[in-house]
C-alpha cells in the first residue's frame, strides 16, 4: 500500500493510471480534459502524452509556465503611479502566497472559487476580494497577447453577480460623537482632520496637498481619484488652519510629521483616536458610533447641504463624476431640507 502511494506521488501531473489503462489531462482554456491514452505501458503514455499536450494544450506545445512568472511579466511591465504600483505589490502578495506554486493553466474557475473562499473566512470583503481578481485579470490579458502563452482569463470564467460588492452607506455618528474624536485630536494630524472635515478632501489629497497648492483662499487638489485637478475655494476655517502650518525643512507640503514630510498612516492614527473616545463612552455607559477618517468627507458634505449649500456646487467640491453620487446625501437631510437642496437645484 505504501510503495503504490509513492509509486504514485512520482507520476507526472499530466498522466494517471485508471484500472491499469494510462490516461491524460491537463488544464486547457481555463477547462479541465481528459482521455485515455489507450496503453498499459507507462513509457508509451508518457509518449502518447507528449503528443497529446502539443495538440491540445493552450500553449501549443511550448514551454508550460508559472502564475509566479506571469505575474512577473505583469508588474514589470506596468506603468503606474508609484502609489498604484505599491497597491498592487500587497495585494500580489497575498494572491502568490495561495498561487504562486501553480502553474498558469492550473488557475482555472475551480481554483479562483477555492481562493475566494479562503480570503472570506481569512476577514476579506467583497471589494477587497474584487480587487485581488482585478490583478489577476490584468495578468491575464497582459501575457496572453505574448508569444507562446495561452488566451486564458479565468476570472471571465467567474459569474459576476455573486461578486457584487454590497454598496456601503454612512451611519451617521451623533454631533457629541464627532466632538468626542475631535476633543481628543493632537498636533498637526489634528489640524490635518480638521481641515478634512471642513473640505471634504480625500485622505491623499490632503496629505499630499503642496503649500504652493494653497493659497490665496483656494486649495487645489492634485492626487485625485480620477487624476484630474480639483480647486475649491476653503472656508475661513480651512484657511486658519492652512495659515498656521509652518514650514519644516525642506517638505513642500501642508500637513508634515515631525520629521517633515506627508503624513503615511492616517488611516490608522484616525482609529486609533476614535477606538480613545470609544473606551472613554463605555466607561460612561453610552453607546458609540464609530468614524473612519474617509467618513469626515461624508460629514462635510452632509453639513454643506444642512447649511443650504447647493448640491451641484457639492458636486464640485467632492469631485463627483455625477451628481447621481452627490445626490446620495439627501438621505441624511430632513424632508424639508432634501426639498429646499432639490428645488434650488431646478431653478
Amino acid at each position: 500500500m505504501g510503495d503504490s502511494k509513492r509509486k504514485r506521488s512520482a507520476e507526472p501531473s499530466n498522466l494517471y493510471e485508471r484500472d491499469g489503462i494510462w490516461y491524460a489531462r491537463a488544464q486547457i482554456n481555463g477547462r479541465e480534459r481528459r482521455k485515455s491514452l489507450k496503453t498499459r505501458s507507462k513509457r508509451e503514455a508518457e509518449r502518447r502524452l507528449s503528443t497529446w499536450l502539443k495538440e491540445h494544450s493552450p500553449y501549443h506545445g511550448t514551454v508550460r509556465a508559472t502564475f509566479k512568472e506571469a505575474a512577473t511579466l505583469w508588474l514589470e511591465a506596468g506603468n503606474w503611479k508609484p502609489k498604484t504600483a505599491h497597491g498592487y505589490a500587497k495585494l500580489l502578495t497575498v494572491i502568490l502566497a495561495h498561487f504562486g506554486n501553480h502553474y498558469w493553466d492550473e488557475i482555472d474557475k475551480a481554483a479562483l472559487q477555492t481562493f475566494m473562499e479562503q480570503r472570506k473566512r481569512a476577514g476579506s470583503g467583497i471589494a477587497t476580494i474584487n480587487r485581488y481578481l482585478t490583478v489577476i485579470s490584468g495578468i491575464a490579458k497582459h501575457v496572453r497577447e505574448l508569444p507562446g502563452w495561452p488566451e486564458i482569463n479565468p476570472v471571465d470564467l467567474l459569474a459576476k453577480k455573486p461578486r457584487k460588492a454590497k454598496r456601503w452607506h454612512y451611519k451617521r455618528p451623533p454631533p457629541e460623537d464627532v466632538d468626542a474624536i475631535f476633543a481628543r485630536m493632537q498636533g498637526t494630524f489634528g489640524e490635518l482632520c480638521r481641515f478634512a472635515l471642513e473640505t471634504g478632501g480625500r485622505k491623499d489629497e490632503i496629505a499630499y496637498l503642496r503649500r504652493t497648492e494653497a493659497k490665496d483662499g483656494k486649495a487645489t487638489f492634485t492626487d485625485t481619484k480620477s487624476g484630474m485637478p480639483r480647486t475649491i475655494t476653503l472656508t475661513q476655517r480651512a484657511r486658519e488652519i492652512v495659515e498656521k502650518q509652518r514650514a519644516i525643512g525642506g517638505s513642500a507640503y501642508v500637513f508634515n510629521t515631525r520629521n517633515g514630510g506627508p503624513y503615511k498612516r492616517i488611516t490608522e492614527m484616525f482609529r486609533e483616536v476614535v477606538g480613545r473616545a470609544q473606551k472613554s463612552a463605555q466607561k460612561e455607559g453610552r453607546g458609540f458610533v464609530r468614524m473612519r477618517f474617509h467618513d469626515l468627507r461624508h460629514e462635510m458634505a452632509i453639513r454643506y447641504l444642512e447649511s443650504g449649500g447647493s448640491i451641484y456646487r457639492l458636486q464640485k467640491i467632492l469631485g463627483h463624476g455625477t451628481i447621481k453620487q452627490t445626490e446620495e446625501y439627501l438621505m441624511h437631510l430632513t424632508p424639508e431640507q432634501a426639498a429646499r437642496v432639490t428645488s434650488e437645484a431646478a431653478q
